[in-house]
């Protein structure tokens, strides 16, 4: 599923290149903002320092398709619309919600995610029910009413016994991809608790890279590959990017898509707008791919522990037929200081209690120790960046330490801001 065709100039072409738009960065916000800001009539340059795709490329092994840790699409908070917009088709499925369990003081046991399971639930008193069913009635109005406060304090605002604290910081951790959701914003949790569930891509997400770089490039857009910027520079009313290869694109609007804050903030040699300070905290997470017989367990998710199992293939077609495909993580807070086979070794006991097979009887296994899930989280009394902070001197910013909502879908969705915003500049500087 990699992408092979190979974008790079060879060394005959014009090395200096003048555009509206060049974006750095051929990640999902990246390839959203060229699409974009080309679909509505600017001149685009794409650079990339690798092969277009950032995270979400995936790898192919032995019939397997291997996203970069587990990959979800949220069905209601903005990127799919986006990605359909365009004319990417999204294709895929969701894991079945009567599959889900959880590791609750000790045993497992379903994990309700609807009104009516959480009422026949065990692990839930009558309180905790009906407040967590109340929540639920209208998720969006309370998120929106939560405030700015962090989930444990709003939590104790509402007088939630200790059984329901346990069950939200577990949904918590899985739609925020936090160690430690109860630090952040009450309405970011919910928020993302609110966003209708996710899809499971078929393919992998490298079919939604493959389809962006077609229409990005049916748009008109100009691919380098293997181009990393290591230079940003004014001039006048222009910005000069200059790549490791010596190739130099000049245009009236940048937009910084690739990695985090730090490195648009070390492109840009200061960070006026804050960015590294308003994004939060980097966000990783130790994470496993198996592959091979269905375990016990579709779906397992620790009540006590910040680990995650979900079984990623058949409900997506990333595995050879008649085989399994399940992607495990432990979401690592900042401050975690366990090694990397701590961590493995916990996640292999969290694989061995939903029935997996043993790593000897595996058709296939991956360990990645701590791969960046999220460049920034949201945090409380600050506001997250919105990356349009530069744009009156033209440079903006997409990705997933953008705005709201979180992943993805954060890196999505502001990268077709960034590209509609580039295009309206385009058209006023011409």
């Amino acid at each position: 599923m990699s992408t092979t065709q190979e974008h790079t100039a060879d060394a005959t072409e014009d090395r200096t290149l003048t555009a509206d738009v060049v974006v750095v960065g051929a990640g999902l916000a990246g390839l959203v903002a060229a699409a974009t800001a080309a679909r509505d009539g600017a001149h685009v340059v794409l650079l990339d320092a690798r092969s277009a795709g950032g995270r979400a490329r995936s790898a192919t092994r032995d019939g397997f398709v291997l996203n970069e840790g587990g990959h979800a699409l949220y069905r209601d908070a903005g990127g799919l619309a986006v990605l359909r917009e365009l004319g990417v088709e999204v294709a895929g499925d969701a894991p079945p919600l009567r599959s889900y369990r959880t590791v609750w003081d000790g045993a497992i046991a379903p994990l309700p995610v609807t009104p009516s399971a959480i009422l026949s639930s065990r692990l839930l008193g009558a309180r905790s029910k009906a407040k967590l069913v109340g929540w639920y009635a209208d998720i969006g109005r309370t998120a929106a009413r939560a405030g700015d406060v962090a989930l444990d304090e709003w939590l104790d605002d509402q007088g939630a016994r200790p059984d329901l604290r346990r069950f939200v910081a577990a949904l918590g951790r899985l739609v925020t991809y936090s160690a430690r959701p109860e630090r952040l914003p009450a309405a970011a949790v919910l928020g993302q608790l609110g966003a209708g569930g996710v899809l499971y891509v078929h393919g992998g997400w490298q079919s939604l890279v493959d389809q962006l770089l077609t229409v990005a490039q049916a748009h008109g857009v100009v691919v380098h590959e293997h181009a990393p910027v290591v230079s940003l520079e004014r001039d006048g009313t222009r910005w000069i990017s200059t790549t490791a290869r010596g190739r130099t694109v000049t245009a009236t609007t940048v937009v910084l898509a690739a990695g985090g804050p730090h490195l648009a903030a070390s492109l840009l040699g200061v960070d006026d707008a804050g960015w590294i300070e308003r994004a939060g905290p980097v966000q990783r997470a130790s994470c496993l791919d198996v592959g091979g017989a269905r375990g016990t367990c579709d779906f397992l998710l620790s009540a006590a522990e910040p680990l995650y199992l979900s079984l990623h293939a058949p409900v997506a077609r990333l595995a050879p037929p008649g085989e399994a495909l399940y992607s495990l993580m432990r979401y690592l807070d900042a401050g975690d200081d366990g090694s990397s086979g701590e961590h493995r070794r916990s996640l292999e006991a969290h694989a061995a209690r939903a029935g997996l097979p043993s790593e000897a009887e595996r058709s296939l296994h991956r360990f990645l120790a701590a791969p960046v899930v999220a460049w920034g989280s949201p945090q409380v009394g600050v506001e997250r960046p919105t990356g349009l902070e530069l744009a009156d001197r033209g440079v903006l910013a997409a990705g997933d330490w953008i705005g709201r909502p979180l992943l993805a879908d954060a890196a999505i969705v502001s990268g077709s801001v960034a590209g509609v915003t580039a295009a309206r500049r385009a058209m006023v500087a011409a």
